[in-house]
């Protein structure tokens, strides 16, 4: 039923890049060039006219803007300002969180609804459900450093609706001290015994559901808690949009939700080796789990 990406995949996602690369930059050849080799500092030279000096991914983080329709209106290593649909956005430490994937979001009916986003990161897809008109947006983010962004984020662009919560989610409520330290996309919630450590909470998705519900739309992208969040949760079905980042396969998550009486469809998976996840080797991609809705669409390219 799932199978991994093959080299004409591969190729597609390199035709795809340069498609996004030639649309956003006026020097799109040095920057894709720049961007394979990894260097720390490329001229980035955008269409509209903006020009300044980032990394791979700043490069890739603006083109993402690009990528979901909004227009680039000033741009940074620290932030970047945009616009979306004619309503005005900004996000600080954008290159720390993963502004490309942001239009993968679009499947969810956000609209006057009540969104849980786990795993908020810098609180950039807190920011876009409220941008598209969620009613409200409760977001969790465990480490520290993408959690002060996500505050920040969310003060700087006046969202009222959105409130970010520091704590993790689990099968079960715990506590975890972890790094205060610089993090990134792609990390695990894991303990840390350096010095510079604080001690947050975890929550169970069912603690979560009681405490701060009820919810319509769930978004989960948290590195593979998502595993036993969802099979220990007797709430779940409350739920009637999911959309899920699984990293280690779908099959699992599949049957537990079919199980719930939920309508079940997995994107086909793609290898992405992390060596700061738990398991090195990932299999990644999307789940989409709804009731009683017209099934979500596909991505635009």
């Amino acid at each position: 039923m799932f199978k991994f990406l093959t080299a004409p995949s591969l190729l597609m996602g390199l035709l795809e890049q340069t498609k996004r690369y030639r649309k956003t930059y006026k020097n799109w050849i040095s920057v894709m060039w720049a961007t394979y080799r990894n260097m720390p500092r490329i001229k980035l030279k955008l269409r509209n006219g903006l020009e300044l000096e980032g990394n791979p991914t700043v490069a890739k983080s603006i083109s993402g803007v690009i990528r979901f329709g909004g227009e680039v209106r000033r741009a940074s290593v620290e932030l970047i300002e945009f616009t979306l649909n004619g309503k005005f956005a900004i996000l600080y430490g954008y290159s720390c969180g993963d502004l490309y994937v942001l239009r993968d979001y679009d499947r969810l009916n956000v609209k006057g609804r009540r969104v849980l986003d786990v795993g908020a990161s810098i609180g950039d897809t807190a920011v876009y459900f409220a941008l598209k008109g969620a009613k409200e947006v409760v977001a969790f983010e465990p480490y520290p450093f993408p959690y002060g962004f996500a505050l920040k984020n969310v003060e700087a662009n006046g969202l009222k609706n959105v409130k970010v919560i520091n704590a993790g989610i689990s099968g079960r409520d715990d506590t975890v001290r972890v790094t205060r330290g610089e993090t990134t996309i792609g990390d695990n919630l894991k303990p840390s015994d350096e010095p510079n450590v604080v001690e947050i909470p975890i929550y169970s998705l069912d603690r979560v559901l009681e405490e701060y519900g009820p919810f319509d739309v769930m978004k989960m992208d948290c590195e593979g808690c998502e595993y036993d969040a969802i099979a220990n949760s007797k709430r779940i079905s409350e739920i009637k949009q999911i959309q899920i980042e699984y990293h280690y396969g779908a099959e699992r998550l599949v049957d537990i939700l079919k199980s719930a009486s939920f309508d079940v469809r997995a994107t086909k998976p793609r290898k992405s080796n992390n060596s700061r996840a738990a398991d090195a080797d990932k299999c990644v991609e999307y789940l989409y789990a709804w009731k009683g809705l017209v099934p979500p669409a596909p991505p635009r390219s």
